[in-house]
Order: C-alpha cells, then sequence, then structure tokens
C-alpha cells in the first residue's frame, strides 16, 4: 500500500524541495526522467536538503550495547527490550507533504550494528513484477508491480546530503536496500554505492535540472552475485500470480554483507537489519562506535518513482561497548551544514563584532565531508583573539588533538586549540603561527595572554595541513606538533576542569579538522574521543 493516495497530477511546483534519490529507488534515477525544476533561491533557504521545517536537528538514534544480539527474523525477540524507540517522520521526496511515522531502533555488538524499523503498511507487497496469468493468450504476462522496500543510507566520502539531485554538492554513500519481493525472503539486503557529482563517473546517468545545470548519478549494486535472479516464465499455469524471482545460492562478496528479514503482521512490517561495522570492503561505509555516524532513511509502501518518502539526516549515536572504550563518547559535526547546539562563538579582547563561524564542505578535509571555518572576521583589532568552544566537552587531564590548516591573514595566521576553559578571558592555549614561524604555548587569565613556552624556526606554511597534539596531565603540559614534542610547561592557573575549543588571533582565517579530545578520567559528560570534521575557508 502507498504512504498516501497519489492526488490527480504530481506538484510540479513542490519539487525543488525535494528530489531525492535515497536508496537507488528514488526519482528520475529511476525513471530515466530528464529531470525536474530545481529553485535555487528554496534550496539555499532550505539548506539542500539537510532537514525538513519542523524536524529536530540534530536528530539523534542512540545504539545500545548487548552481548546477546537478536536474530534476524523479523520477530521483535527479548533483546529489543533494551533498545531505545526513535520515531522518524518521513515525507515525500517531491514537496516534504503526507508525514508518516517509522520507529527505529538500534543495538550493537563489540563488532557489528543491528537495527529494527517500523511502519504501518496495510497491504503487504512482497513480490516484484510477478508473472500474471492472461486468460487470453494462455500465458504469463509480467507487467510492473512494485513490492515494499526500506533503505538506510551512510556517507562514505564528500558532501552528504539526503538529496541527489544536486548541483552544489558531490558524494557517495552506502546503500542497504531491502526489498521485500527479492532478497528478503532468503534474509539479505542488497548492498550499494551511491554516487552522486557534477562531472561523468562511471556508470551514472546523466539528468538535467532547471537552467540547464547537470548532475549525474550512478546506483551500482556492490561487488559479488545477489541471492535472487529471475526464473523463465512457467509454460502452463500455476495460478494467477507467481513470483517471478527465485533463490538458488546466497549473494557473494560484498553483496553478502547486509543481512535483513522482514515480516508483515497484517498492519505493517517489523524488519530487522545487521551488518559489521567494518566488512574490509572498498564500497562499503565504515561505521564507527567511537562517534557519531550521520544516514538517512527511506520506506517505499508499494511505490516506485517521485511517490517514496524519506527522512531528514539522522545522527547514529552509540552508547556502550567499543563507544565506552578508553572513557570514551563521541561528538560530530557532521549531522548537517548547521553550527551543532551547545557550541560558542566568542571573542577575547573584542573591539566590534564577533567573526562568523561555519561548518561547510571541503575536499580536502583530512576527515571528509565538513569542516568549521571562519568565513568573516568583523573585528579589526589586532589584539582580538577568535573562539569557537563549548562548555559540554569538560577537559582537565588528558589528550587533546587536531588537524588545522592556515589559509590567509597579514597581520596573523594559524591558530590552534584552547582547553580548561572557563570563559571567553579564561583558558590555556596552543597555536603555530606560519608568519612567525613558531610554535607556542600560552595561559589567557582575565584577557591577558602570558607564554609558557616557544619553538621556533618550524618550516609549515600557510595552505598546508598540520596536527597539533596536547598532553595535560596536573601541571604539566607537552605540546606536539606533527608527531614532535617541542613545547613542555608546567602550570597552575587553571586546575579544574574546562571546556575545548578552536582559536584564532585577529584577521586568522584557519581551517580546523579531526578534533579528537580524550580525558584520562570522566569529568562531566566529556568522557571520550569528540571527532568533528571542520576544515577550510578563512585563516585564523
Amino acid at each position: 500500500m502507498k504512504l498516501r493516495t497519489q492526488q490527480s497530477g504530481i506538484r510540479v511546483y513542490s519539487l525543488h524541495v525535494r528530489t531525492m534519490i535515497l536508496a537507488g529507488i528514488i526519482s528520475a534515477g529511476v525513471i530515466g526522467s530528464s529531470g525536474y525544476a530545481a529553485d535555487p533561491a528554496a534550496a539555499k533557504t532550505k539548506r539542500e536538503g539537510m532537514a525538513w521545517t519542523g524536524d529536530p536537528t540534530p536528530l539523534i538514534w542512540v545504539s545500545t550495547y548487548t552481548k546477546a544480539p537478536p536474530t534476524i527474523d523479523g520477530k521483535m525477540d527479548v533483546a529489543w527490550r533494551a533498545a531505545k524507540p526513535l520515531t522518524v517522520m518521513v515525507r515525500e521526496a517531491l514537496g516534504g507533504d503526507y508525514p508518516k511515522p517509522v520507529v527505529l531502533r538500534a543495538l550493537h555488538t563489540d563488532d557489528a550494528f543491528y537495527m529494527l524499523a517500523q511502519w504501518s503498511d496495510d497491504t503487504k507487497s512482497d513480490m516484484r513484477d510477478p508473472y500474471v496469468w492472461n486468460s487470453t493468450t494462455k500465458q504469463y504476462d509480467r507487467p510492473s508491480k512494485p513490492d515494499d522496500q526500506f533503505a538506510i543510507e551512510f556517507p562514505i566520502k564528500g558532501d552528504f546530503a539526503i538529496s541527489m539531485m544536486t548541483v552544489m554538492r558531490e558524494f557517495t554513500a552506502d546503500v542497504w536496500h531491502w526489498k521485500a519481493g527479492r532478497g528478503n525472503p532468503k534474509g539479505w539486503v542488497d548492498d550499494k554505492t551511491h554516487v552522486i557529482s557534477q562531472r561523468p563517473v562511471p556508470h551514472a546517468k546523466m539528468h538535467r535540472l532547471h537552467g540547464g545545470r547537470t548532475v549525474y548519478i550512478a546506483r551500482v549494486m556492490d561487488a559479488g552475485k545477489p541471492s535472487y535472479t529471475v526464473r523463465p516464465a512457467p509454460t502452463s499455469k500455476q495460478g494467477d500470480t507467481v513470483n517471478s524471482f527465485e533463490h538458488k545460492e546466497p549473494p557473494t562478496g560484498s553483496l553478502a554483507d547486509v543481512r535483513g528479514k522482514g515480516l508483515h503482521n497484517g498492519k505493517g512490517w517489523v524488519l530487522e537489519i545487521s551488518r559489521k561495522f567494518k566488512t574490509g570492503h572498498s564500497d562499503d561505509a565504515v561505521i564507527d562506535p567511537t562517534r557519531d555516524n550521520v544516514c538517512a532513511i527511506a520506506v517505499l509502501n508499494d511505490e516506485l518513482n517521485e511517490e517514496h518518502s524519506v527522512s531528514t539526516l539522522i545522527t547514529l549515536r552509540f552508547v556502550g561497548g567499543p563507544a565506552s572504550k578508553g572513557a570514551a563518547s563521541s561528538w560530530n559535526f557532521d549531522s548537517g551544514r548547521e553550527l551543532p547546539p551547545g557550541w560558542k562563538v566568542a571573542a577575547t579582547n573584542p573591539r566590534g563584532d564577533l567573526a562568523e563561524w561555519k561548518v561547510v564542505a571541503d575536499d580536502q578535509a583530512p576527515s571528509a565531508p565538513n569542516v568549521l571555518t571562519i568565513t568573516r572576521i568583523k573585528d579589526g583589532f589586532r589584539g582580538v583573539f577568535n573562539l569557537f568552544w563549548t562548555p559540554k566537552v569538560s577537559f582537565q587531564d588528558g589528550t587533546i588533538e587536531l588537524k588545522l590548516r592556515a589559509n590567509t591573514g597579514e597581520v596573523d595566521q594559524g591558530g590552534g586549540p584552547i582547553w580548561r576553559v572557563k570563559d571567553a578571558n579564561n583558558y590555556y592555549i596552543a597555536r603555530y603561527n606560519p608568519l612567525e614561524r613558531n610554535f607556542r604555548l600560552y595561559c589567557v587569565k582575565n584577557g591577558a595572554r602570558r607564554i609558557l613556552d616557544d619553538a621556533r624556526g618550524i618550516s609549515i606554511k600557510a595552505g598546508e595541513w598540520f596536527t597539533i597534539k596536547i598532553v595535560h596531565k596536573g601541571e604539566k603540559i607537552e605540546g606536539w606538533l606533527n608527531g614532535k614534542k617541542l613545547l613542555e610547561a608546567r602550570d597552575r592557573t587553571f586546575r579544574e576542569a574546562g571546556g575545548v575549543g578552536f582559536w584564532t588571533k585577529a584577521d586568522a582565517a584557519t581551517s580546523f579538522d579531526g578534533l579528537t579530545v580524550k580525558p584520562d578520567r570522566p569529568t562531566g559528560d566529556a568522557t571520550a574521543p569528540v571527532s568533528m570534521s571542520i576544515a577550510a575557508g578563512r585563516r585564523g
């Protein structure tokens, strides 16, 4: 059954809001259309498909650790009692109308991810393009008929979004595509790769959008053979409707990575899916339980093409098990293009407006796809320190590491991390400056900066990525640059835990990526590595 009944005429005026092809099932990429009108203004306003209006941002889906994983049979067994349910609204990909709930649950072991999805569907469609007996010709026809489907998509690289019809982004995604009439009878899920590009790529179809722009979309099955094949039509009548697919052997290669089984209870589907965190195949996304993982889902109840429904971006967060090793939890800036809640834009010694910090895409980011950057510096004072920090990541003793790149700056360049932050005027900082070719450790108290140690004669140039690591234990502070310890000092100014963040001075515009914060002992809710992808833009 369809999630909604298509009204007379597809509402073309709304297509610019979401022309999405989430699971290799979607929209123009499937039907071979020449493309739909895209409204650039709407795309800009909506951030090109990052979230539906009214949905919480970010949408957090919590996975609970278990030592007794569920059996993948489409039944909600006792293991799922420990999983926290999350209701996600899926809406028409074209227009964002007709919201319908999908209830998600997640569990994980030391090496695998398990998910359960439930959604309403009062008719079961578990045969795709079946053979239908023609009483006139006395033979079987094979008309097009969709089966019920579900998909979940994880980014592999690039600037991931739920919209494939985009001329602003390029990305590659891993898609787990469950099909009720094909892989489901034997408990398998198709494993695919989607590539979205504004340039020709192998196996891609070109789609023309508004204004003569084009997007290339490749939807490729992973290496191997699926569990199902098309069977020949029976030569004599075996029933009014006969399944056109058969299962002779299990899938091979990368197509054997994802298990899944759905059962229809008369009112809707209960679907279980599982996959290893790391499959070892290059066409699969790595699911990292020590950090947040971005994904999105799609549902097709007896639907094809523009009638499917999709979610906003979802942040999958693991709790317990491997996520807790080394007192570890994670924070991630890849859940969209908005600055995350709980982080602050601030300044030390400001004389004008605060700088603008943004999460943007950068194809040179060490950790794709997103980076943090200052996009505009408004304060012309040479002594202003530009800050982006959070008190929610509480750090006292442990290790901080990040990558950064000095982009521009006439008065100053470069930057670095700040930690044990009390407020915008009190913290520690380590920074590298390509203009001065020095790496320094400072204590900033009441807005006044005091040097603790200095290393000179360093030859890292603007435009080059480099790594700063800080090890702080008690009063002892070590500063590492590109794997070499160059700074060491002892200081008792700030002894208690404080926030962490990023720092630049004056007109320095800098790109930041891959921040990791690992406390030696838990303090507050900062008990783990904080993984962030943030780079590109101006210098700092």
